[in-house]
């Protein structure tokens, strides 16, 4: 039987990186470049219809490539120019910071400096990876410098892109080791005034928690002495995000932080299912009744952990952030949480035995089994 071909989406991204992209790509490059060979350069529209969208975006680097100085430094020059004579925006620079970290490497000052201006049109955030694994101390030092810049894109640029594990970035593995020089650029713009930057700084903590969780407390709590009451809610912010992985874990140092560190001093009812037999199509819902044995107002983290089955036979855990709870002394709360069991890319399902957990401040107090049927 002939393959089953895959159908193709008309709203993936890919289709960005198309006909009219590279119209305007070669409109900047001529404008910026006049030597430029646009008709040589427009030859790449015909090739990307079968590709999907990284191949689409290195075919057309490779394309500019073709046509610019072999002079890597003329043809930055070049680049940089383009992106202020010519309709330029967005992910229409892809290719451009893929020239850079592609070819750039032996000329790191230039390169960078290239970089802060793209990055303020278009993240740089995965382009300087490259450097910073090639030549980590003028790459660190000199984002370190620009963690001053009036540009909370430069700030924030600083900072996502010297995190250990960034997101479909090449792992900083000297990071991941010694996360000291990515700390002393957040140190620069801790209490930064830019929400865009705080979130980066608590991603990036929360990169680092995962390989050294005490240093993240530690980094933490020396920052909350340094604090300002003009800052504190900034820190507070970046606090609650940057151990949000920890606080899931269920790590003590980490509750004690976010005031969650005291045992839970609950009574708890029966923990109920709206059934016991599910399938994709349907929402678990489950409800539990809290009541406080304290005899004080006690603070308590709520989350709740489905155990899926695998292929292999065996559950794994994914936790699930509930709720923040402030219950007074002998109040009574009922927790009621809908979870839809509709599939999702990121998780496949299986047949068979599943078990929910309720988890407060760290500790299961409550533990039911069900089934799904596919």
């Amino acid at each position: 039987m002939p393959a089953v071909q895959k159908k193709d989406n008309p709203s993936a991204f890919k289709h960005w990186f198309n006909k009219e992209l590279v119209l305007r790509l070669s409109d900047s490059l001529k404008k910026a470049y006049p030597a430029f060979k646009a008709k040589n350069f427009n030859l790449v529209i015909a090739k990307l219809a079968p590709l999907e969208m990284k191949p689409r975006v290195l075919l057309i680097r490779d394309a500019m490539m073709a046509e610019l100085p072999k002079d890597y430094l003329k043809a930055l020059q070049i680049l940089v120019k383009s992106t202020q004579l010519g309709n330029l925006k967005g992910f229409d620079l892809w290719p451009y910071t893929e020239f850079i970290q592609a070819y750039g490497l032996d000329h790191v000052e230039e390169s960078l400096e290239a970089l802060y201006i793209l990055t303020q049109k278009f993240t740089a955030e995965f382009a300087v990876r490259p450097f910073l694994i090639h030549h980590p101390k003028k790459t660190f030092s000199t984002l370190k410098k620009w963690t001053s810049d009036d540009s909370e894109h430069i700030r924030r640029w600083a900072s996502e892109g010297t995190r250990p594990r960034l997101p479909w970035g090449a792992k900083l593995k000297a990071s991941i080791v010694d996360p000291t020089p990515g700390l002393e650029i957040l140190e620069k713009i801790k209490f930064d005034d830019s929400l865009y930057v705080r979130k980066s700084i608590a991603n990036h903590l929360n990169d680092i928690a995962k390989d050294h969780p005490d240093l993240v407390i530690k980094t933490l709590k020396a920052w909350q002495k340094k604090v300002t009451t003009k800052n504190k809610a900034k820190l507070d912010w970046i606090t609650k995000q940057a151990l949000r992985t920890l606080i899931k874990q269920g790590y003590p140092k980490a509750l004690d932080v976010m005031g969650f560190g005291g045992k839970a001093e609950v009574k708890l009812g029966e923990l109920k299912l709206n059934k016991k037999k599910f399938t994709e199509k349907d929402i678990l819902t489950f409800e539990l009744e809290m009541i406080s044995k304290s005899a004080k107002a006690q603070t308590l983290a709520v989350d709740y952990i489905i155990h899926y089955q695998k292929a292999n036979n065996k559950l794994s855990p994914k936790v699930f952030k509930l709720k923040v709870l402030e219950l007074k002394p002998k109040e009574a709360f009922t927790l009621k949480k809908n979870h839809s069991l509709k599939p999702v890319t990121t998780r496949r399902h299986y047949a068979g035995l599943h078990k929910l957990e309720i988890q407060v401040n760290g500790k299961i107090l409550a533990t039911i089994e069900w089934h799904l049927s596919l």
